[in-house]
């Protein structure tokens, strides 16, 4: 039987973690096993006595899934040539036999030099098994080699693996709460209880898990193999439902995995949310035990003078060794004291000792009632609020249950996936970032950030970190969140004695959180109507300043690549011209202009005045002259925002647009926002901007585009696609439903088609060449693609107008097929 359909058997057979990888090592030892021997009886050569052939890595550890690796290392007591072609013969024997070796021939001497050059080969090498051989040769293995493993140069091996673990954790996503979270090599996972081994053996001479019972207490231990077994049965889910080696838990395979792990939908929940709400609670578990075997570690080799002497804090909280400590363990018998003890945090800047944080915990039930007046409580919690360290103590307050009593509705959040597109985290997780991203501006060094650094300056910090904090609030009861939210925030506000004009801001900043990131990503920033909206639903610079700020740390916080110098500079250029409206400011299009340019200028649309500069518009000037001299005439510009952008100037001419979208996507350049304007003699200027010009630059690639572009534009064929040099886009996990919608009232002058599809080369092509056909001139794109979805919205005309009942219908219709293709 396969491994995968074995392990799929034992799992619906009930076994936990521990038995499923103990029967599906136990089945690989006998074929390895088994061929070892066999191949073995066929060698004459008395050097192949001298082998030995050992388990190392997760085989040796005997954590086995269906689709590990199996490591194995041939030791030999030299490296003889009889011996070296006895190993070779048991490879090539597993190998005939279909089985995954990954495999070493090491001396036991090589085993000690190569363990010293390598973290990776000294920790596989801890983790060994005897499988067969020459046992006596193991068995020196072990008490010679094996103990030099553990213990020679012992600080620097603490070291590596502490330096190591922090390297891993960052590269995986540096989150415990991630929507696809890496069950092996993430914060939590399974490699962090292999650390825990690694150390525990090294640092603390415990060399069986039953020993972690001293630095445990019985609970804690008993949580510590329940999260193991559970990280294991998740990881051989995750290899059985992508039937491939893979240890991350991707959205596409949250219900397949919940369903063969056995969980249920409840009245409340999908089974998938259930496991994943149980499997951050595990992985919560793991970091905490590992956060204290690294404590022990590090105390032995890096002593900080601390002082003995215990210095008075206030009349119940001191300060011993740097840490917060209590004389008198039942303070927290009073709900005020716990919210006291995190207000204490928050103003030293010292952590709570272990005992003190623990006490937290075990007591946080006790702030039972939030109807209940807490004047006291409310108190300690705004002043955190208007602090210097809030991330950082809300999120202390969250980590132990605190601040979900306080708060019980932010509770509901604990742990909740909800799998929208472009999300990392839970929603809990998200919110808390979005405080520290915030709170982070106080102190940035980039460029590009400094301007919100000004605008926070000027904004209450209690309200737009309350209004963070609650911003999805009502996730916790409806995917409509802003509604909600907007309605359960009245009943909460209300209970921190919020006053009644910074309540109405905050209420107005949950209620509109999106709004601003919407019209910035989805409509035409140049367009009037777009300033005109958002000056119109923030009503003063004030509210615009705290939306700016709250805009910034939601979409910072929603993956680690989502935030960008592209959307920053949208965004601003936005909010300027927004300022500039509430302000009165007007600015005359004509001013600047000398003769020559007033007669180009006069030559172009209303909407190339209003979005364009007087330096860009004497350099559109130049090239207009010279495309009438030779056509088209082709220019690129990198710009601040590390984008670029390439106008095209040529007479009107059949699809034009859509021969240049796809050159551009057949390069593997993405295409974020295009302008297109056509002049009253039939002079057209194509801009158009693309994101990752600076990423794939290479040596002539601006030449070869160049070239591509004239010829595609001088040929009157459709461009034939082929997959760009850089390869395809992510394939997005179907998270939402995706959409086609026409909206033709915000306008009285064009229509919005708004389109929401899964990414892939020739998409954007597709829907130009779709509406070509359908006469529908395209005035402006904007174009956005994140986590391989793309979302684009089109400004449309035809014959001068917007679209009238039967074009819309025709083009909805018609990009139907497109939508099927892509979905």
């Amino acid at each position: 039987m396969r491994l995968c359909d074995k392990a799929s058997e034992l799992i619906k057979q009930g076994d936990d973690g521990f038995s499923l990888v103990d029967h599906l090592t136990k089945s690989v030892d006998t074929a390895v096993v088994s061929s070892y021997q066999s191949t073995m009886q066929s060698i004459t050569s008395p050097d192949s006595a001298e082998l030995a052939l050992i388990s190392v890595g997760g085989y040796g550890r005997g954590e086995i899934m269906p689709y590990s690796d199996i490591d194995i290392m041939l030791l030999s007591r030299s490296d003889k040539i009889g011996a070296k072609e006895a190993a070779q013969a048991v490879l090539y024997r597993l190998w005939d036999e279909g089985l995954n070796i990954s495999h070493s021939f090491r001396t036991l001497k090589g085993c000690v030099d190569d363990a010293m050059r390598e973290l990776h080969t000294r920790t596989a090498l801890l983790d060994c098994r005897f499988l067969a051989g020459n046992e006596a040769l193991f068995d020196e293995f072990k008490r010679d080699v094996y103990q030099k493993l553990l213990f020679k140069a012992k600080k620097s091996f603490t070291g590596e693996v502490i330096r190591e673990i922090d390297r891993r954790h960052k590269a995986s996503g540096d989150s415990l709460y991630l929507l696809e979270p890496n069950v092996k090599e993430g914060r939590g996972g399974l490699r962090d209880i292999h650390a825990i081994s690694w150390l525990s053996r090294s640092e603390l001479k415990i060399s069986a898990i039953q020993g972690y019972e001293q630095f445990m207490t019985a609970s804690q231990f008993r949580d510590f193999l329940s999260a193991y077994r559970f990280l294991l049965k998740v990881r051989a889910g995750i290899h059985i439902t992508s039937a491939r080696k893979n240890d991350v838990l991707s959205a596409e395979l949250h219900d397949e995995v919940a369903a063969l792990l056995g969980f249920r939908d409840t009245a409340r929940f999908f089974a998938s949310e259930i496991m994943m709400r149980i499997l951050y609670h595990r992985a919560r578990t793991v970091v905490d035990a590992l956060a204290k075997v690294i404590n022990v570690c590090g105390k032995r080799y890096f002593h900080f003078p601390t002082p003995f002497m215990v210095r008075k804090i206030t009349s119940d909280f001191y300060l011993s060794r740097n840490e917060i400590i209590v004389r008198n363990h039942e303070l927290f018998d009073e709900p005020s004291k716990i919210i006291e003890a995190f207000h204490i945090y928050s103003l030293t800047g010292k952590e709570f000792s272990y005992q003190v944080e623990e006490l937290l915990k075990s007591r946080a039930f006790l702030i039972a009632n939030p109807d209940r007046t807490l004047q006291p409580e409310i108190h300690y919690f705004r002043e955190i609020l208007r602090g210097d360290r809030v991330f950082e103590t809300l999120q202390k307050m969250h980590d132990t249950g605190v601040l979900g009593r306080l708060i019980p509705e932010f509770g509901r959040l604990r742990h909740l996936v909800i799998l929208e597109s472009f999300h990392q985290y839970t929603v809990d997780e998200h919110t808390l970032l979005a405080i520290r991203n915030i709170e982070r501006l106080k102190d940035t060094k980039q460029a590009r950030l400094t301007y919100l650094a000004d605008i926070l300056k000027k904004v209450k910090q209690e309200v737009l970190f309350l209004a963070i904090l609650l911003h999805d609030i009502g996730k916790g009861v409806s995917r409509k969140h802003e509604e909600a939210g907007y309605i359960i925030i009245k009943g909460i506000l209300e209970r921190l004695f919020v006053e009644q004009i910074d309540r109405q801001k905050i209420e107005f900043l949950v209620a509109n959180h999106i709004f601003l990131s919407k019209l910035a990503m989805t409509r035409d920033v140049d367009a009037p109507e777009t300033v005109t909206q958002l000056a119109e639903a923030v009503g003063n610079e004030e509210n615009l300043d705290a939306l700016y700020l709250m805009t910034y740390a939601d979409m910072s916080a929603v993956n680690s690549s989502f935030w960008n110098e592209w959307k920053a500079s949208i965004l601003h250029e936005l909010y300027t011209k927004t300022c500039d409206h509430l302000k009165g400011i007007a600015h005359d299009p004509y001013q600047f202009l000398d003769d020559r340019l007033m007669l180009f200028a006069r030559g172009m649309p209303e909407r190339y005045l209003i979005s364009t500069t007087v330096d860009e518009m004497r350099a559109d000037h130049e090239l207009t002259e010279k495309a009438k001299i030779e056509s088209p005439v082709i220019a690129i510009k990198e710009r601040g925002d590390s984008t670029a952008e390439l106008t095209v100037v040529t007479y009107r001419m059949p699809r034009l647009f859509s021969k240049i979208v796809g050159v551009l996507s057949s390069r593997g350049l993405n295409i974020v926002r295009a302008r297109l304007f056509t002049g009253k003699q039939g002079m057209v200027v194509r801009k158009i901007i693309v994101s990752n010009w600076k990423t794939l630059f290479w040596e002539g690639m601006e030449t070869s585009i160049m070239e591509d572009l004239r010829r595609a534009i001088l040929v009157d064929e459709p461009i034939m696609h082929k997959p760009p040099i850089f390869g395809e886009a992510k394939s997005p996990a179907k998270r939402f439903e995706f959409f086609l919608e026409i909206e033709n009232e915000t306008s009285d002058r064009y229509t919005l088609l708004e389109v929401m599809l899964p990414d892939k080369i020739g998409l954007l092509y597709a829907i130009t060449i779709r509406l070509y056909i359908y006469n529908i001139d395209i005035l402006s794109a904007v174009i956005n693609t994140d986590d391989g979805t793309a979302h684009d919205v089109f400004y449309l005309q035809k014959h001068g107008a917007k679209l009238g009942l039967e074009d819309c219908l025709q083009v909805l219709n018609g990009l139907r097929a497109v939508e099927a293709d892509a979905v």
